[in-house]
């Protein structure tokens, strides 16, 4: 299996169980350490290509159940694909982004409701 397919896998789970899951845990299922900041690159990529692709199929942004430890929330390349992709209009204010992530997770969990 793909590196792409186990980290959707996983965030389709994640989103089935109306939970979240944390980058470092998704980059441990493929052998990569979030300490190392080109290997958060490499998940930071492979997650935007993850969302590109939902998009392209009408489906919400599955990394929305993706967050950071300790701050419960998306890091920035979620909301860098989320204004590419046309779900952001790229205000930078904190309380703006928290309302698209919320927005967005509520939509994943909505699609993969079981």
């Amino acid at each position: 299996m793909s590196e792409d397919a186990i980290i959707r896998r996983s965030l389709v789970e994640t989103a089935e169980e109306q939970t979240t899951i944390f980058y470092s845990d998704l980059g441990a299922l493929i052998g990569l350490d979030m300490g190392q900041p080109d290997q958060r690159t490499e998940l930071s990529d492979l997650l935007g290509r993850i969302n590109i692709a939902e998009h392209e199929e009408d489906r919400p942004m599955l990394s929305a159940v993706a967050v950071l430890k300790g701050e419960g929330r998306p890091g920035q390349g979620f909301f860098e694909i989320a204004h590419w992709i046309g779900v952001y209009d790229g205000n930078k204010d904190p309380e703006a982004q928290e309302r698209v992530f919320i927005a967005e997770l509520k939509r994943v969990y909505a699609y993969w409701a079981k």
